[in-house]
């Protein structure tokens, strides 16, 4: 009896893929040009409401589609630091917002740049005060000095993800990439989210050995990152990594392991932790998160050092 080795898919890639031949892998893009944006940009537009739904009176472009092409883009001045769930649930969004707000607490402007599709975008409500819309997406302010931008349209593949809006002011951008690794590693070089190179890789994963498996499977796109130095491993769900789950670790995390890149993350309650809107996040996601970003400065240097 022969073993069948037809790759299974789920049913978003599936859909993403149809759509994709549909529509010719177009992406959209704005016709409104829209000026450079500063941390102090005060609100243009008002806050959508909890269903999600536009208010009354919001204005929305337009875009024509355009053909994507190879996409490594440039997105400032400030370090990038590109944030990637190893496996699903593995908490990316939560560890990209975390470290955002441990920056703003020291003083470090910082972007979020959310690149999912918007119904499967972790960071829907974590704004506090919404700036509008322009250029394919959607900004908004949280805390003293985070900006964060989402995807506002829907887009069915990481190609498809429309170029980042200029920023002003910003020492640190995070992008949490919104995607599975399987799908970036698909689009390639078709899509600036994974085309263009980063200051840090940081990889979110589980301590579980299928995530751990999985993770040493991300982690062979990351090789040579990793063998520079530039890859940090966030494990969510444990405070240290047991002799047992080390002993079911690859070669790649191992690696990491041994370059003490791998942190730790907890794994909160949906009481602790009811999702990601507007307020603080609770002091056992920010202090892991404050050792996270004190890892990354040692590979970008101080990052207030970028301010104009």
């Amino acid at each position: 009896m022969k073993t069948s080795t037809t790759p299974r898919y789920s049913a978003r890639e599936l859909q993403a893929a149809a759509a994709a031949l549909a529509e010719g892998r177009f992406s959209p893009t704005t016709s409104r040009a829209g000026a450079p944006a500063t941390i102090d940009d005060q609100p243009t537009q008002p806050h959508r409401r909890p269903d999600g739904a536009a208010d009354e009176g919001e204005h929305r472009t337009e875009r024509t589609p355009v053909e994507t092409g190879p996409a490594a883009i440039s997105i400032g001045s400030a370090p990038l630091v590109r944030v990637r769930a190893a496996n699903a649930g593995a908490g990316a969004s939560t560890i990209a917002l975390a470290l955002a707000d441990v920056a703003d607490a020291a003083g470090i402007r910082a972007r979020v740049l959310d690149a999912a599709t918007p119904a499967w975008s972790g960071l829907t409500g974590a704004t506090v005060t919404e700036l509008g819309a322009a250029e394919g997406w959607r900004r908004g302010r949280r805390g003293a000095g985070v900006l964060i931008d989402r995807v506002d349209d829907l887009v069915h593949i990481p190609a498809q993800v429309p170029s980042p809006r200029p920023a002003e002011g910003v020492d640190l951008t995070v992008l949490d990439a919104g995607w599975s690794m399987r799908e970036l590693a698909a689009s390639g070089a078709d899509t600036w989210v994974s085309a263009t190179l980063a200051h840090v890789e940081v990889l979110v994963t589980r301590p579980h050995a299928l995530a751990l498996s999985q993770s040493e499977a991300a982690l062979i796109d990351l090789e040579d990152q990793l063998n520079a130095g530039l890859v940090l491993v966030v494990v969510v769900g444990a405070s240290r990594w047991s002799d047992r789950e080390l002993a079911s670790a690859g070669r790649l995390l191992r690696a990491a392991h041994r370059q003490d890149a791998v942190l730790f993350a907890p794994l909160l309650s949906a009481k602790a932790l009811p999702g990601l809107g507007p307020d603080p996040l609770p002091k056992q996601l920010t202090n892991p998160s404050q050792r996270l970003l004190e890892r990354i400065t040692t590979i970008t240097g101080p990052l207030t050092a970028n301010r104009t």
